[in-house]
């Protein structure tokens, strides 16, 4: 987990510079449909590795959900992953697809995150 972090946080800063940048995202690209990148994410076996939920599958992937993950860095790990996962060149996955999925992990942040003591189940 932290070192999926900190590969985030090092994209990020690679990102900084424009020459680095995929050229969806130099040019500041809309954002993508969350729901078509959901419908990717399943069909292109994303979560085989980071779960239907992007909770994570333990150390083959790493968790995307409420991870608050930029857009530039999730894109640098689909074209040039520094873990086991392949790469997803523009051949293989285009721009616009690419942004859907990077769309719908953003959207696995954007939940409310529940207080456990709220959960009536977990107080008994």
């Amino acid at each position: 987990m932290k070192q999926f972090l900190l590969l985030a946080a090092v994209a990020a800063l690679v990102f900084a510079t424009p020459a680095f940048a995929p050229p969806a995202f130099a040019q500041g690209a809309a954002s993508g449909d969350a729901a078509h990148g959901k419908q990717l994410f399943m069909a292109d076996a994303c979560y085989t590795c980071h779960g239907t939920t992007g909770a994570g599958g333990g150390p083959a992937g790493p968790a995307l959900a409420h991870q608050g993950l930029p857009a530039e860095a999730i894109m640098q790990q689909l074209r040039h992953p520094q873990t086991r996962m392949p790469a997803y060149t523009d051949k293989i996955l285009p721009d616009k697809d690419a942004a859907d999925i990077i769309a719908y992990i953003q959207s696995l942040s954007q939940g409310p995150k529940q207080n456990p003591k709220d959960i009536p189940l977990l107080n008994q």
